[in-house]
């Protein structure tokens, strides 16, 4: 499956038509082996056969495992189709390069048709309604906020559990300003940049949930992803200052370890305080 086959089918998830849904996994079942495990058509025949209600969901909605990179918990949605602040950040949109595997895209399938409707938004709620207690949560890997009713949504969510600690990056400014409900005090926002509604920055940066910028900024493609490199540093402090960025955190790539006392991006004591990061 290549990325125009994969945006497809996404945006008839977000706009919740099902019937579409099922009719593109169906071609893609068509050109593979469903007996051959972990291949697009392996994982789309056990997709439909969920959407079908023949079989329980081969994802689960939370990703409790983490990784390397991330050792929290994780939601995740389709990128793009249901990223309303997109701008020239999908050049570079590090979770296209997921994609390159075909269980990553349909766990984001599934969030993203299950986040499209009310009967899926109350799936969602009873599965984070059971995570469990006091863990740390970043919310949208990938994807983000559709509208102003997913911000609505996960806003009461989040309210509902003071346990968890949620935090996560958004260029879905316009829907965030347009919630008028009461802020959960346990969820973080970190202001991305490469979106289409750069204006609104400042308006944003004043909610309440604001903890600061965590901005990309160019460097040489060869040091992309060489967090450790003295080199990469000093180009990452170069590159923020040249774009007026005098003090910013560096980040070093490992949500998890990026200082002593907790995730930078996650606290609300470096409010204010910009995050910066190469292009990767």
């Amino acid at each position: 499956m290549d990325k125009e086959q994969g945006l497809e089918i996404g945006r008839a998830a977000a706009s919740a038509d099902v019937a579409q849904v099922k009719a593109l996994l169906s071609a893609l079942i068509a050109d593979g082996d469903v007996k051959r495990r972990g291949t697009w058509s392996y994982f789309a025949n056990k997709t439909l056969a969920y959407l079908n209600n023949e079989a329980p969901s081969p994802f689960s909605i939370w990703n409790l495992n983490g990784n390397i990179k991330l050792p929290f918990a994780a939601f995740s949605a389709l990128p793009q189709v249901t990223c309303p602040g997109a701008g020239p950040c999908l050049d570079i949109c590090y979770s296209f390069k997921s994609w390159r595997y075909p269980a990553p895209y349909f766990r984001q399938l599934v969030n993203t048709l299950l986040m499209s409707t009310a009967h899926g938004r109350d799936v969602i709620a009873s599965a984070t309604s059971k995570l469990p207690q006091d863990i740390e949560i970043r919310l949208y890997v990938d994807g983000d906020f559709a509208d102003v009713g997913q911000v609505d949504f996960w806003m009461e969510q989040i309210a509902k559990r003071p346990d968890l600690s949620v935090y996560g990056y958004s260029k879905s400014w316009r829907e965030l300003l347009a919630y008028d409900g009461v802020w959960p005090t346990n969820y973080l926002l970190n202001l991305s940049n490469g979106g289409n509604a750069e204006y609104l920055r400042h308006d944003v940066a004043r909610l309440p949930i604001a903890r600061g910028d965590f901005l990309t900024v160019d460097i040489d493609k060869r040091l992309a992803g060489k967090y450790d490199d003295k080199v990469y540093k000093s180009a990452v402090r170069a590159s923020a200052k040249s774009a007026g960025i005098d003090k910013a955190f560096i980040c070093p790539g490992k949500c998890g370890a990026c200082t002593k006392t907790g995730h930078f991006c996650g606290r609300s004591d470096t409010s204010g305080v910009a995050v910066v990061i190469g292009v990767h």
